[in-house]
């Protein structure tokens, strides 16, 4: 008779055997329950989420709403359109709140949600409607009431809504914190319980117990990127498997990728041994080893890049820190931004939108100047790239050069900001590629229809074909009278006739302030404004235009060479506000003498000079023999600048050249001077007869 099989082995085996199994099985067990706990806590901070999700929804919906109610009152013609997305975005909210109040389950949620119902139903939809009927009637009444009660009740629902989502957000921290709170005792438990089973195994039940812990870590980070790829890399640059699903569908390439140098080589230029430095700042292998704050060692890595389809991903860095608070591993964020930037952009062209049409709404008639001026610029400019391919002359490419000049400053005292943008963009391709590049008259494709279609929008917009042959009265019925009061010589009602056209500077100049603003704005140093003499003559909108050019390429240089930054300005013991003072004075003739001064910081003229020596103009004999005001006209001279770089306002030596050429030419003059620490002055004298001729307008001529 055999023996049975288990009496064949040895004791330890048996023992081992007896002990094994029940351990096994316990372990099993005990693992079992532990990711379910975590899955069932994980699911509960899922609903908390959700709930701060809906809510912050909600506010963005009530946002859309807006912009599109407050797109209508601006254009009305725009109703169609823009009253879908509203219907669209206010249903949507409307189903956010019903979900919600199904799921609430605390007393003062069901009670925010109930009021902002009522507030819905009973005040915000009827004035709404109310406004909707108005704005077929009444352009102005519909937006007298959506700004005067509309939007009174909307700041109280957007309050409640906010006080949601402050609800929500406590109720998230709180649920994290229980969570973390019965993991750890989740942990503790099943630590005791295995040590005071088995201590032999206490090496397994350590690694068990880390691995949940790492487990529990990736829980968290993945709740709180569901929307977006994730990964981990270690002090190696290490990247595990363990990553998330979107992460594949941002970067289909990526899955087997298992290092950050091969990532990062995969898609950006970041070379291995930048790679290599910032692992080594973020885990030193010695105490006495460089510091590194961890927030700027990963600034050295890529935060965005672009792929090969046009989509834009960005990346943000994320510490993880283990339970003596040192960094275990970084969690790299990743998120496909192009839809998102894409509605940024567009955002800010509707904004763009909206304030050319105020600007030019403001002022019909010199809007109808500027864009008759501006026309005969683009039509020259036209005929001058359809040469290029063949050739220009020297004289034709100095002109090409100063139409886009001055267009692209022009452009921006009526809000074309976009334009002015493609206009610089413009430039530099020309100095970087060279004129014949087809990538240049690419881009003077596209300013040309960005120029139709924005003006068009505008004239369809304001209804300007039907404004466009008015200024106060018919241009026939004041010519009429023009010709009369000249018929009879009466010299006093064409005195009248004359003052009716001119306006104060404050006024005739007001475009200017706006442009000046915006400049400012955009150094993001300097701050400055416009002041007039008190016993200036008034202008008309016709002379404003004519000098249109010449201005803005004074205003600019005053700005960008002149005005100091706000600390050099403070340093120099100045108002903050940097100041450009402009007096007019009508002569006999009829011509007019200008006086242009600001309080800047002066002409270097040492450094001019050199610039003269470098570029050839002038010899070293010369800048040494040269008055201290010869050398200040230098910045008449082409192509030369005291900036020793470009800019989007100056820096290419061609504006005050473009100017004295233009003042001379048309039988006028200007004169300069200047003083260091105190400011720089033009004197500027205008001929009766100047730029009248509409082929030879100024803005025609200067660059």
């Amino acid at each position: 008779m055999k023996k049975p099989r288990l009496a064949k082995m040895s004791l330890a085996l048996r023992f081992y055997l007896a002990l094994a199994v029940p351990l096994i099985l316990i372990s099993i067990a005990v693992t079992f329950m532990t990711f379910k706990g975590l899955r069932n806590n994980a699911t509960d901070l899922a609903e908390f989420l959700r709930f701060e999700s809906k809510t912050n929804r909600i506010l963005s919906l009530l946002l859309v709403q807006d912009d599109a109610s407050k797109a209508m009152l601006i254009d009305p013609g725009q109703l169609e359109t823009f009253s879908a997305k509203k219907i669209e975005a206010y249903d949507e909210l409307k189903q956010l709140i019903t979900e919600l109040q199904a799921e609430a389950e605390a007393e003062n949620v069901k009670d925010i949600i109930k009021k902002l119902q009522e507030i819905d139903e009973q005040k915000l939809r009827p004035i709404d409607s109310l406004v909707l009927e108005k704005l077929f009637e009444d352009v102005d009444a519909a937006r007298k009431m959506y700004f005067d009660q509309y939007e009174v009740e909307k700041h109280e629902y957007e309050g409640l809504i906010r006080k949601l989502a402050e609800i929500g957000t406590s109720d998230l921290k709180q649920a994290t914190e229980s969570l973390h709170s019965k993991n750890m005792q989740s942990m503790l438990q099943i630590g005791a319980a295995l040590l005071l089973g088995i201590l032999v195994v206490m090496i397994t039940i350590t690694i068990l117990s880390r691995q949940v812990e790492r487990s529990e870590e990736n829980i968290k980070s993945l709740l709180a990127v569901l929307n977006e790829g994730l990964f981990f890399f270690d002090s190696s640059g290490h990247m595990p498997a363990d990553r998330t699903e979107s992460l594949s569908k941002i970067l289909p390439e990526s899955s087997g990728i298992k290092s950050l140098q091969d990532f990062f080589e995969m898609y950006t230029k970041t070379t291995r041994a930048t790679i290599d430095t910032v692992l080594e700042l973020l885990w030193p292998t010695t105490k006495d080893d460089f510091y590194s704050d961890p927030a700027t060692t990963l600034s050295m890595l890529p935060h965005s890049f672009k792929l090969s389809d046009g989509r834009i991903i960005h990346l943000e860095y994320r510490l993880l820190l283990n339970a003596q608070q040192v960094l275990s591993r970084v969690v790299v964020v990743v998120a496909d931004v192009t839809q998102k930037l894409k509605d940024e952009r567009e955002a800010v062209q509707q904004a763009e939108r909206v304030r050319k049409v105020s600007r030019v709404a403001a002022n019909f008639e010199n809007y109808f100047v500027f864009l008759d001026e501006a026309i005969g610029i683009f039509k020259r400019a036209d005929g001058l790239w359809k040469k290029v391919a063949k050739g220009l002359e020297g004289q034709e490419i100095i002109q090409l050069k100063r139409d886009l000049h001055t267009l692209k400053g022009s452009l921006g005292a009526f809000e074309f900001t976009d334009l002015a943008t493609r206009f610089h963009a413009l430039e530099s391709s020309i100095e970087e590629l060279g004129l014949k590049s087809s990538k240049n008259l690419e881009l003077w494709d596209g300013i040309k229809d960005q120029w139709k279609f924005e003006t068009t929008d505008i004239e369809q917009v304001l209804g300007l074909q039907s404004s466009r042959d008015k200024v106060a009265i018919q241009k026939h019925k004041f010519e009429q009278i023009t010709a009369y009061a000249k018929s009879t010589a009466n010299g006093g009602l064409l005195q009248l006739l004359e003052d009716s056209l001119r306006y104060p500077l404050a006024e005739a100049f007001s475009k200017y302030e706006v442009y000046l603003t915006k400049l400012s704005e955009r150094s993001g140093e300097k701050q400055v404004k416009l002041a007039y003499a008190s016993d200036s003559s008034q202008l008309s909108p016709q002379e404003v235009q004519k000098l249109d050019g010449i201005l803005v390429h004074i205003f600019r240089n005053c700005l960008d060479h002149g005005i100091e930054d706000i600390e050099g300005r403070k340093a120099a013991k100045k108002p903050q506000m940097g100041q450009i003072q402009i007096a007019c004075y009508r002569q006999k003739e009829g011509g007019l003498h200008l006086v242009i001064k600001d309080d800047g910081q002066g002409i270097n003229a040492e450094k001019l000079a050199q610039k003269a020596v470098k570029a050839g103009i002038w010899s070293e004999e010369k800048a040494q023999k040269a008055s201290f005001q010869d050398k200040v006209e230098l910045v008449f001279v082409p192509q030369l600048s005291t900036k020793d770089s470009v800019t989007e306002i100056s820096g290419r030596g061609v504006g005050m050249d473009a100017v004295k050429s233009t003042l001379v030419q048309g039988g006028g003059r200007i004169s300069i001077y200047s003083q260091a620490g105190v400011g720089t002055q033009f004197e500027i004298d205008v001929p009766a007869r100047f730029g009248v001729e509409k082929s030879e307008g100024l803005l025609g001529r200067v660059a």
